[in-house]
């Protein structure tokens, strides 16, 4: 016990207490930082507890209040001056140490498929990595504030700064001064207020998430009211392996951040949200080098050293499709290439990504049932070739 608390004092957060070392008590610390015992944003769906007050407005209203804003205006009026109020920003969920805050974002909307769109855009065509710093697509996502990324993302051309010696997602050492600390003054004017505006903060506003559990931790800090009026989702997502195909090892760092526990558990509170109307989805595929071999090219890189397929009938995919009544979905595919991996995987990425994403609109917008085993006659159903590009290949 001498030992653990010699640790904690020390440095509880530093990525290099994770891995196992033989001792019992550094195994028992790294068990418990993976079972998010410690070290780690709370999940109270997991523990039971009682749930705490809303994070994105941490002081408790006042009493009730008679109010001419309440008494006199009707209420399509006062519905109208709380969507004015709150606005329709895109709040970056970040988590730090065992807190999960937020950045809003003062960019414009993200635009789906972005830059992907436009045939003459640099990245896509001319293998060039520089973005503008406006730029919120979702092949460029997170550019817009580069201080949000999660740690696994630092080597996708952000600023310096970025830690990957720290177990929470999100280091950047400027971070910490630019979240939104103060709360929303107009909900703790009265509790009348309160309940009647709470819902326009969620409903209005764009949740974007690039790490699953940070979303999971802050469903669970939030009231069912809060939850049920959340309407759109950004999510980007790094896969270090391939979810539910056995390539996850307890070993890992990652399987802190990526397990299959975590990504069926994102997936089942997405598919609960009940007024949950878009989702946005980007996929980044890794890093991908080629090299000659025998006199023709061989590429590496990319998911557990593969290509990640992206194929509706596959087992990872199969969470996704509980989701429903979605009236806007769009995907988003991102790679880094050299000039060989690119003259390899490009064409068959494009074809993929599209058609992928069609058959996934297909489902989660209900255009289509999905029925286990239909991919057997190749998939072909609902494919119809998109003149939207859905995938970005960046300069390796």
């Amino acid at each position: 016990m001498r030992h653990f608390e010699a640790w904690l004092v020390r440095d509880p957060y530093s990525i290099w207490h994770y891995y196992t070392t033989g001792n019992r008590w550094q195994d028992t610390v790294r068990d418990l930082i993976h079972d998010r015992s410690i070290c780690s944003a709370p999940d109270y769906t997991a523990t039971n507890t009682t749930t705490p007050s809303n994070p994105l407005c941490t002081t408790t209203p006042a009493s009730p209040q008679t109010t001419p804003l309440l008494t006199l205006l009707p209420p399509e009026i006062r519905s109208m001056i709380w969507s004015y109020v709150f606005g329709s920003d895109t709040l970056h969920l970040v988590q730090i140490k065992n807190k999960v805050k937020h950045v809003r974002c003062s960019s414009s909307s993200i635009t789906p498929g972005g830059d992907s769109d436009n045939d003459n855009d640099n990245d896509n065509d001319n293998g060039n990595d520089n973005v503008n710093d406006n730029d919120t697509s979702l092949t460029h996502h997170r550019h817009c504030c580069p201080l949000t990324p999660a740690r696994w993302r630092i080597y996708d051309g952000r600023i310096p700064g970025h830690s990957d010696r720290l177990l929470y997602p999100h280091t950047h050492t400027d971070l910490p001064s630019t979240l939104s600390k103060s709360p929303i003054s107009l909900l703790t004017s009265c509790k009348t207020i309160y309940t009647e505006t709470l819902p326009y903060l969620y409903k209005n506003n764009t949740f974007d998430i690039d790490d699953l559990y940070t979303f999971i931790s802050f469903t669970s800090t939030i009231s069912p009211t809060a939850l049920s009026n959340i309407k759109s989702l950004i999510l980007q997502w790094t896969p270090i392996w391939t979810p539910l195909t056995g390539q996850e090892h307890k070993g890992s760092i990652y399987a802190h951040t990526h397990s299959d526990f975590l990504w069926i558990k994102f997936w089942k509170i997405v598919a609960s949200l009940p007024h949950l109307h878009s989702l946005k989805m980007s996929i980044d595929l890794g890093k991908f080098m080629g090299t000659m071999v025998g006199g023709g090219p061989v590429v590496v890189g990319g998911t557990s050293g593969r290509i990640l397929s992206l194929n509706i009938c596959e087992e990872w995919v199969r969470p996704l499709l509980d989701v429903s009544g979605l009236k806007e979905f769009d995907l988003a595919v991102t790679a880094r290439c050299d000039v060989t991996s690119r003259g390899v995987i490009e064409g068959d990425l494009v074809r993929d990504a599209a058609v992928f994403r069609e058959d996934l609109r297909n489902v989660l917008m209900r255009r289509k049932v999905f029925v286990p085993g239909c991919c057997e006659d190749g998939g072909e159903n609902g494919r119809k070739k998109e003149k939207k590009r859905v995938l970005a290949i960046t300069a390796g």
